[in-house]
This record gives C-alpha cells, structure tokens and sequence, in this order.
C-alpha cells in the first residue's frame, strides 16, 4: 500500500466471477496509481500482482461508486465502514508548545496550582485536533502530559501579590510522545466511546483572575 492513498481515490469495480456452489464473488479495485487491489469474500485482500513492501503501509480507505466505503487495512483484510477514521498527521504538522499562564489567587499555593492547571488545560486544547475525539481524549492529553514532562518539567514561579506563573513547552518529538500516549490509553479503554470531546478538564481562570498573557 502507498502512503496517504486514504484520500478521494478514484476506482472502478470489477467483479471478478463466482465461485461454483458457493455465491461468493470476490472484487477487483483499480486504484488511481494503476494497481488492483483484490477483495476476496473471506475478508482478506491483496494486490494482483506481487508488490515488495518497505513497512510504511498505511490503511487505505476507498469510495465506491455506490457511496459505500471500503476499508483496507495494512494486515491485508478489509470491510465495509460508514466514514473514514481521522487522518494521522505527519510529524512536520505536529506543534511544539510554549504555554505561560500566570494567575492571581488568595494564597502563592492556590495561585501557582491554578496556573499550573491551566496551562496543562491549554496545553491539552493545542493538542486536541491531533488525537482521536472522545469524551476522554481531553482527559488523557492531560494526564501524558503530565507523564511526558514529570514533576520537575512544567516551571512554576510565583510573584509578590499572589501571583503564580506556570510553564509548560512541548518540543515536536514531545508532542508525538503526548499523542502515542493518548492512543494507547484510548485504545485500551472500551468506555471511550468516540464523540464530542471533552471541553478541558483542568481549572480555567476567570478573567478577573488572570493578570498575565497567555500563549
């Protein structure tokens, strides 16, 4: 399979025959590179003529003429689904963060929590378009965050009149870390039904609160 073949790819359908006493017809899709893909009726498929792979295999997701969508998988079996799945994004397209976020509170302990809470919020939306969307992804953004950087990688500081200040900066390599990190979790969780996102779930200053930029 070729990468990013999961766009609009243009295909004509041939049906190939049927097998004897059984009804079951397997078919040919010409993609637009030139090549067949064959569906056979076990669920399985492969190319018409033997192709080297070099491992980069990506799913590739193919509108028939009738509106249906084929799904082919890179462990070589298909199905019928209703819509694609999200696009992965390249690496070049994933951000590197530098969230500052400085909030005031009635004590430097409250203050620095809830500017720490909120950058870890900002963060997770700047990552959001990038991962899966469910009722949890906002949730688990946050908490590999949280595991990516440890205790000693979000800065915080604090200012006279109760000012806090938090840091959280995510290099790209940081960010794919963060995303494989959700996944995983998403993957391994049957109750993170795809959906609205989440809105964030760490605690946002009110604008009375907030006495610095955010970024």
């Amino acid at each position: 399979m070729l990468r990013n073949l999961n766009k609009m790819a243009l295909v004509s359908v041939i049906i190939l025959g049927v097998s004897a006493g059984l009804f079951a017809r397997d078919m040919e899709l010409v993609l637009d590179d030139g090549r067949s893909a064959i569906l056979h009726d076990d669920g399985s498929w492969g190319y018409a003529k033997v192709t080297i792979s070099d491992g980069s295999e990506e799913d590739m997701y193919i509108d028939l003429p009738d509106g249906r969508i084929v799904w082919l998988k890179n462990d070589n079996t298909w199905q019928f689904v209703k819509s694609r799945a999200q696009e992965k994004r390249s690496f070049a397209e994933l951000p590197t963060l530098n969230i500052i976020t400085s909030i005031t509170k009635k004590s430097l302990d409250e203050a620095v929590k809830a500017a720490t809470e909120d950058a870890l919020k900002r963060a997770a939306d700047k990552l959001l378009p990038y991962a899966k969307k469910t009722k949890l992804t906002h949730k688990y953004i946050v908490a590999c965050i949280k595991n990516e950087l440890g205790e000693s990688g979000i800065e915080t500081s604090y200012k006279p009149k109760w000012i806090g200040t938090a840091k959280v900066s995510l290099t790209r390599v940081q960010s794919k870390k963060i995303l494989d990190c959700v996944e995983t979790q998403l993957e391994s969780n049957p109750d993170a039904t795809i959906g609205s996102a989440a809105s964030g779930s760490g605690t946002t200053a009110s604008p009375a609160d907030t006495t610095a930029s955010k970024q």
